[in-house]
């Protein structure tokens, strides 16, 4: 996640904001899943990005039954695709965000790409805003450490052992878990359940019935 960090600072000052006045382009759960394949994503990866989004579609479920108005299929085709490029920007040392934000736009998808883009990085103005799909993605993107539904604290723990690798890192990756319980705070504001329940949708999203879905309702 995290290989291309000499760049987060410049990535942080570029915003991609999902530009609402543009018609509405979005994949299907099935044209995203033939994406990730086209674009041959690897396994783990695919895997990892099947979680997330289905963390930030139960996420958004959530919160539009409190009026939230965010789009699901939005949602569900950012976090699917936030991770197209991490093969092979981890070769090439580019930034995965900004590489599949390009992909992304390129297919026709520019709300898709904004998510893409904005995956990794989050800045103070983000959090003086309403919650966005954007957010959603982002934040469900730091819950899962691989397949696997964890803390902030322990998903930023493991991101500092692999990528920590000088103390300006270290700092840097503080400061972005401090931004991220802010975030944190703000999403689960208001609703009936709270961060560490969401460690169990891991289960239903393992369903075969439906094996990342099954919190979208669809």
């Amino acid at each position: 996640m995290f290989e291309e960090m000499d760049n987060l600072v410049v990535i942080n000052i570029v915003e991609h904001e999902i530009d609402k006045n543009l018609p509405m382009m979005i994949p299907s759960r099935q044209q995203c899943l033939s994406l990730m394949a086209t674009h041959q994503m690897p396994v783990h990866i695919r895997a990892h990005s099947r979680y997330v989004a289905g963390i930030a579609v139960g996420l958004s479920k959530t919160l539009n039954r409190h009026g939230a108005g965010l789009n699901m299929e939005l949602v569900e085709a950012g976090g699917l695709l936030h991770d197209i490029a991490k093969a092979h920007c981890l070769r090439t040392g580019e930034s995965h965000a900004l590489i599949g934000g390009q992909m992304v736009r390129r297919m026709g998808y520019p709300q898709v790409a904004s998510i893409v883009e904005d995956h990794v990085n989050i800045a103070d103005s983000d959090l003086q805003s309403p919650l966005t799909e954007s957010l959603l993605v982002n934040y469900a993107d730091k819950r899962v450490k691989h397949t696997e539904v964890v803390s902030l604290e322990e998903r930023f723990g493991d991101l500092v052992e692999r990528y920590g690798v000088t103390s300006q890192r270290r700092v840097r990756l503080n400061q972005y878990l401090s931004l991220f319980a802010r975030l944190e705070e703000m999403i689960f504001a208001g609703l009936d359940i709270q961060p560490r329940d969401i460690v169990v949708w891991a289960k239903v999203i393992a369903q075969p019935a439906d094996p990342v879905f099954a919190l979208a309702g669809s």
